[in-house]
């Protein structure tokens, strides 16, 4: 702050105000960063490093705007580790969470920065993908499933398989609203499942 004495002020009366108002500015400023700074972890996952549930239900509502707008189109994968339950009961939960925090990495390291990664629950996972083709879609999610499958997930000296499933839809060819997207999508994540899991099935 630059403060400008007029001659008839006495000069310490107006420093001294000056400097209660450069303090309570400061104290806003930190405020305001904090906010900033709560509002982040807020929408990011601790464990993964991904987008929490909310932020993707904020993004997906956005995204469908933006697509019935400018008569886009966008897909959203949605993808389960297979049998974590049986990972988490045999292995303890501190694999699980090793399991998790990589998934997330895997997935982070093989989208484009305009896609949006979230962790929808659990060990489950989504990606939204605006304007990608349902083809387009397809082999990200094979090369994702492939990814996956052969990681190394590594417990003292055993190394353990992991796979997931996955179930796709895409907006506005296989649904009207968000909700019924993410409804076609976990179909889909439930078909992959009942044939055999690690696999892709696109709705």
């Amino acid at each position: 702050f630059y403060t400008r004495l007029p001659q008839d002020q006495e000069p310490a009366t107006l420093m001294s105000k000056a400097r209660t108002f450069a303090a309570e500015t400061a104290l806003a400023f930190r405020r305001v960063k904090l906010f900033q700074e709560m509002e982040q972890l807020s929408q990011v996952d601790g464990l993964t490093g991904v987008h929490r549930r909310g932020a993707f239900d904020e993004k997906l509502r956005e995204e469908t705007i933006r697509a019935r707008t400018f008569k886009t189109t966008y897909s959203l994968l949605m993808l389960d580790i297979d049998h974590f339950k049986s990972l988490n009961d045999r292995y303890g939960h501190p694999f699980g969470a090793q399991v998790l925090r990589r998934i997330g990495e895997i997935l982070q390291a093989s989208v484009y920065e305009t896609d949006f990664v979230a962790r929808y629950g659990g060990e489950e996972f989504v990606v939204l993908m605006p304007r990608a083709q349902p083809e387009g879609a397809l082999r990200k999610a094979e090369s994702i499933r492939c990814a996956i499958a052969s990681e190394a997930f590594a417990l003292a000296f055993e190394t353990i398989p992991v796979t997931a499933s996955f179930g796709i839809a895409h907006f506005p060819r296989d649904a009207a609203t968000p909700e019924e997207l993410v409804a076609k999508a976990d179909g889909a994540l439930y078909l992959a499942k009942s044939q055999g899991r690690n696999r892709v099935v696109c709705c």
